[in-house]
């Protein structure tokens, strides 16, 4: 699968002299995102979504952060992420043709 794209946000943990070269190595081509870019990044979109479902009701005693996020995630229906990966895919072939986004 040489010569494909790996797509990264600009988080701190992600520096360029370190993971480039690794990237590199295996054939990819990295690619940054611009800080905070959720219409290119789907992951945003599910975190959203996710960190909703968290907040909506107070932990009941019998339950943990952790499984509350678990279950929240398992709630965001499959066709749901496949909307956003889609809607990501729209949004860069905007960006490649210099249209807004």
């Amino acid at each position: 699968m040489q010569g494909f794209h790996i797509v990264m946000d600009n988080a701190p943990i992600h520096i360029p002299s370190v993971i480039d070269p690794l990237i590199e190595k295996r054939g990819y081509i990295p690619v940054y995102l611009p800080s905070y870019s959720p219409e290119l990044n789907p992951i945003e979109n599910f975190w959203s979504i996710v960190k909703s479902k968290v907040k909506r009701h107070s932990l009941k005693d019998t339950e943990t952060l952790t499984s509350r996020i678990v279950e929240s995630c398992e709630e965001v229906p499959l066709q749901h992420l496949q909307n956003c990966i889609q809607h990501s895919v729209k949004q860069f072939d905007k960006c490649l043709n210099k249209e807004p986004i």
